[in-house]
C-alpha cells in the first residue's frame, strides 16, 4: 500500500511539473505578443507621399496622433484622413494583440498563482 502511495504522489509532481512548464511557456509567449504589440504601437506611422518639401508625411504614432504634418501639406489629396485611416489600421492590429498579450498573461498568471498555492498546501497533507 505504501508503495502505490508513492507512485501516486510521483505522478501528481509529474502531472503538475508539466503544467507549470505548460504555464511558463504560455506565459512567456504571451509577454511576447504583447511586447510586439506594444512596440508596434510605438513605431512612427508614415504615408506613401510627401510634402511639399521633400520630406514623407508622418501621422504620429499608435499612440498619439501627430496630424500637424498632414494639414500643412498642399495637393489634392486630404492627407489628414489618410493619415487618420493609416493610424487607425494601426491600431486596428496591434491593439487586439496587447489585450490578447495581456489577458493571456493574466489567466497564465493566476493560474500559476493558484496552482503554486494547492501544490504547497498538498504537502503538508495527512496521508493516513
Amino acid at each position: 500500500m505504501g508503495i502505490n502511495i508513492m507512485m501516486l504522489d510521483r505522478e501528481r509532481g509529474n502531472t503538475l511539473q508539466q503544467r507549470h512548464h505548460r504555464l511558463a511557456y504560455t506565459g512567456i509567449a504571451a509577454a511576447a505578443v504583447l511586447a510586439f504589440g506594444l512596440l508596434a504601437l510605438n513605431f512612427p506611422v508614415f504615408l506613401d507621399a510627401y510634402d511639399q518639401w521633400g520630406w514623407q508625411i508622418k501621422c504620429g504614432t499608435g499612440y498619439l496622433t501627430d496630424l500637424t504634418q498632414a494639414a500643412a501639406s498642399v495637393g489634392d489629396v486630404n492627407y489628414v484622413e489618410e493619415c487618420e485611416s493609416a493610424l487607425l489600421m494601426r491600431r486596428m492590429w496591434t491593439v487586439p494583440l496587447v489585450l490578447v498579450g495581456a489577458t493571456v498573461g493574466l489567466v497564465v498568471l493566476v493560474a500559476s498563482a493558484t496552482s503554486s498555492a494547492r501544490e504547497t498546501l498538498m504537502a503538508y497533507r495527512e496521508t493516513a
